[in-house]
């Protein structure tokens, strides 16, 4: 599980325990952040703090850096390092002709597209893992509407709703066809599934 979600759990990524609030700290105009720990020891309370990091970036370390370097609240930064990244590649930096440096920028660039294949790949699976998902829950929800909510007048809404979704889906042949979808199609499948979403959290869904 990511350090996001278990924050949002209220698991502390730091130590894997459960924490009951998060602390803010300021130092030199600066915001640190810690998740606040509650014990019971020998019958008495006590409290302990777990340091997440800074609630922006961290400066000192950033400035040694070409890159920003965040703190675990940041849900977006290995995101934002990427983007970071490509900005940096994309700098208007001359190609030396020295030999040292020519290979060494040349390996740079393999290692580089070596990784970014990788990535590619990475995200690919990931994209398939979320389309599916949708499907699957979907599909499972529907199933739950029917069987438990025969005669419940909301229920049989959404079910209509959830049903329109799936043929559009079986129309689309969107488990396959969203490989070669533009961003503007998905977003709206995506958009369209999370607002039945919110439609289904009344049935615990």
């Amino acid at each position: 599980m990511s350090r996001e979600a278990l924050l949002k759990k209220g698991i502390c990524p730091r130590c894997g325990q459960s924490y009951r609030w998060i602390y803010q700290e300021k130092i030199a105009g600066r915001t640190y952040l810690y998740a606040v720990h509650e014990e019971i020891v020998e019958g008495k309370k006590k409290r302990r703090k777990c340091y997440l990091g800074p609630a922006d970036s961290y400066e000192y370390v950033s400035k040694t850096h070409d890159l920003s370097f965040y703190g675990m609240t940041k849900e977006d930064r290995y995101i934002t390092y990427l983007e970071e990244i490509l900005n940096l590649l994309g700098s208007e930096e001359s190609i030396s002709t020295d030999p040292e440096e020519f290979k060494r920028d040349f390996e740079n660039v393999i290692r580089i597209r070596s990784l970014l294949k990788k990535i590619n790949n990475e995200v690919e699976e990931r994209l398939e893992k979320i389309i599916q998902t949708m499907i699957s829950d979907i599909k499972a929800s529907a199933e739950v509407l029917r069987r438990d909510y025969p005669d419940n007048s909301q229920a049989i809404e959404i079910l209509r709703m959830l049903k329109v979704f799936e043929e559009e889906i079986e129309r689309t042949g969107l488990e396959k066809s969203y490989k070669i979808m533009k961003e503007e199609a998905l977003r709206s499948y995506i958009e369209k599934y999370l607002q039945l979403k919110e439609r289904l959290y009344q049935f615990n869904l």
